[in-house]
This record gives structure tokens, sequence and C-alpha cells, in this order.
């Protein structure tokens, strides 16, 4: 008869997958050093990169969660000088551990994946095998290029050769090798990628549990969706990689208390699950996270329901544009709203809502000014000012 699966405790899932995400002991605790950034990535999957720069840009702002602050020089130097990562497509576009180059290449090799080509936007986003050559042409004559550097022919031309850019990175001909001022520089990808071997269709595909369940921890089928998002497999697909691994070993199905879905776990974090000290301490999240990534998840789990709203009209947002969510001790206790004035060097908190239920405690207090004041420094911000004093007294 089959063994009827091990039960766990959710609190003991969020334990472990807070400890995996690095936040069980949040900003300060330990230093940024090469071999904890790598770690990182490593572990979670990666950074996810975003324009929006309300606050500071996601993968800076994710790490200081983490870390407290640190040197985003020395950040940049490890990922574009050293090549310890690379940018491809992870969750979104995303800094990837140069470990995973494999993966990266084997879905390259197979780029444009078969939801894109099934999409109606796809014809209007690929570009002509003419504009793809010219613009091979002029990174192989001109050396490292942005979009800015695209001035020659036509304006139609222009444009089509701009978006190239994007089809040639996506499809392994050119990598990103610089960022300047948060813009991508592309060079040909011999001349940035190491030489390593693409590996098999069959580990791309299971790329997208394996990655789920280090990041996770514990995880259901609907938590792993879209938490990791190259490849992104259909229901059948991801059917068939989970009854693969767990024939093979690789995984172990358990039931989680309270829940009447499998959940699957790694051989290693089953054994270490019971070992992981209760987390402490309190940290802001960045909305772009990969704590947040699949956000089913710490509803689920954390009891927390989220969205971004950066892309929401004002009129229609509840709690503001760069909403950041507040860990304190485990738990996500409430919600803020930082802009950050660089003009006149002052940290903004706009807004500041608590979950029902929290009371602000010495703890509590105390946790926030500690990590607002992290966050000053990590930003260079000489003020912080509270502009909404009525949840919580600052």
């Amino acid at each position: 008869m089959p063994r009827k699966p091990l039960t766990i405790q959710p609190e003991a899932v969020t334990r472990l997958w807070l400890h995996l995400q690095g936040l069980d002991v949040p900003h300060g605790h330990a230093a940024l050093t090469r071999e904890g950034f790598v770690r990182h990535l490593e572990q979670t999957g990666g950074l996810q990169l975003d324009s929006v720069n309300a606050v500071e840009r996601a993968h800076y702002l994710t790490l200081w969660s983490r870390f407290g602050a640190y040197d985003r020089a020395q950040l940049d130097a490890w990922i574009y000088g050293e090549r310890l990562a690379y940018e491809y497509w992870g969750h979104e576009a995303t800094i990837l551990p140069i470990s995973h180059l494999p993966l990266g290449l084997r879905r390259m090799r197979r780029f444009p994946p078969a939801e894109w080509k099934r999409a109606a936007w796809w014809p209007r986003w690929n570009t002509s095998a003419a504009s793809k050559r010219r613009v091979l042409r002029l990174i192989r004559s001109h050396g490292p290029t942005e979009r800015a550097d695209i001035r020659t022919g036509p304006r139609d031309q222009r444009k089509e050769d701009k978006q190239s850019l994007m089809v040639l990175w996506h499809s392994g001909r050119i990598a990103v090798c610089e960022r300047r001022h948060f813009r991508r520089v592309y060079d040909l990808a011999p001349r940035v990628y190491p030489e390593v071997v693409p590996t098999s269709g069959i580990a791309l595909e299971d790329s997208w549990l394996m990655i789920g369940l280090r990041g996770n921890g514990l995880a259901s089928e609907d938590h792993l969706v879209n938490y990791w998002t190259g490849p992104r497999p259909n229901a059948a697909l991801r059917r068939r990689i989970l009854e693969r691994n767990i024939r093979a070993q690789r995984i172990i199905p358990v039931q989680v208390h309270g829940f009447d879905r499998m959940f699957y776990v790694l051989p290693v974090h089953l054994d270490m699950l019971e070992r992981v000290p209760a987390p402490r301490g309190t940290t802001l999240v960045c909305p772009f996270d990969s704590l947040l990534w699949q956000r089913k998840r710490a509803e689920d789990l954390l009891n927390f329901s989220y969205r971004i709203e950066i892309y929401v009209p004002k009129v229609r947002r509840i709690h503001g544009y760069y909403v950041c969510p507040i860990l304190h001790n485990g738990r996500l206790v409430g919600r803020l709203d930082p802009k950050l004035h660089r003009a006149r060097s002052t940290l903004e908190i706009k807004r500041l809502f608590l979950e029902p239920g929290v009371v602000v405690d010495p703890l509590l207090r105390a946790g926030l000014r500690d990590t607002l004041e992290s966050l000053a420094t990590f930003l260079g911000a000489a003020d912080i000012e509270v502009r909404d004093r009525t949840v919580v007294d600052l």
C-alpha cells in the first residue's frame, strides 16, 4: 500500500519559506558579501528588475530588505564585472545566478516559447530578419550598444531596430553587458557569457518546479504557478513534471494541515524543517520581491492580500503608489507607502496601514523606526518625513 503522506503544520511551512527567502532575520543582521549575494540568487531564483524608481530600483531594495545598507557599486561590479550573474527571463526580467546559465541558454535556443508564438501580440512584437542583421552588424562594429546608439535610417526603421535589441536578447544572440543609468547596454553574447553547455529540455521543464521549491520550501502546484516564469508550463505539462519528479524521488508529496491539496518538498528541505528557528526582526518588502512573486501563497500562508497599485489609476488606489508590506517577526503586519525626494534628501512616508488586529507594541514601534532609519541611510536621505501619524506615532 502507498505510504500516507506526512502532515506538516502551516507554521512550519511559513517558517521554512521565510528562511529560504532570507527574511527570517532581515535587514542589517548580516552584511551583504559576494558569497551571500550568490547564495541569495541561487536560493530564491533571482532578483526581479523593474524601472520604477519612487524609492529605489527593485533589485537594490530587495537586497536591502535582507542585508541593510550596502555598496550598490560593489553589487554592480559582481554582476557586470565579475559576471557572477546575468540578466534574462526568470520571473519577468531578472538578475540570475551564472550557475543557471545552462538553463538560460536552453530557453534561448527554444525562443520564442510556444505561448509567445500563440499570442496575438507576437507578430507585432517580433522584427524582420533585415532589422536583426542591421543590429548585429552595428554591435559587431560599435561594441556595447544601447537603444540611443541606433541613430541611422528612417524613423520606422530605427524604431524596429531598437525593438530588435529585445528580440535578439531573448534569443541569446546578444546579452546585457552593463547598465548605464539603468538603461540596458548590449554586446554580442559570446563576449558576455562564459562558455557553458546548454542543459537538456527536460531540465529546463523541471526548472519551473525545482527553482520554485528551492525558493519556497513546501509548496502546492498553485503556489508555484508564476513564481518562476522562464519557462511557464501549462497545466498538463506541470502535472507531468510533478509526476516525473515524484517517481524519481526528487520531490516528496506532503499534506499541510488545513489545506485540501497536495504540497511538494525537496528531501533536503524536509530534513531541515524542524531545525529552522522562529523568524524575528522587522523590514519592508519591495513590491517586486520574490516573497511576493506568487501572491496567492502570501494570502494562504500569511493571510495577506496584496496587489501592486503602481499601474492602478490614482483615484482607484487603496493603499498608495509604491506600497511596501511590513514584515515583523514572521508576519506581514501592515503596508507603508514611501517616496524618496532626492532633491531635498528626504524619505517621505505618505501612508501607513496596519492589518486588522495588529497591536502597536514597543517591539513593532522600535522595529519600524529602526527599519526606516536603515532605509534612509541606504537611500542617502538626511530626513524622514512621516505624514500619516494617525495609525502609529513613529
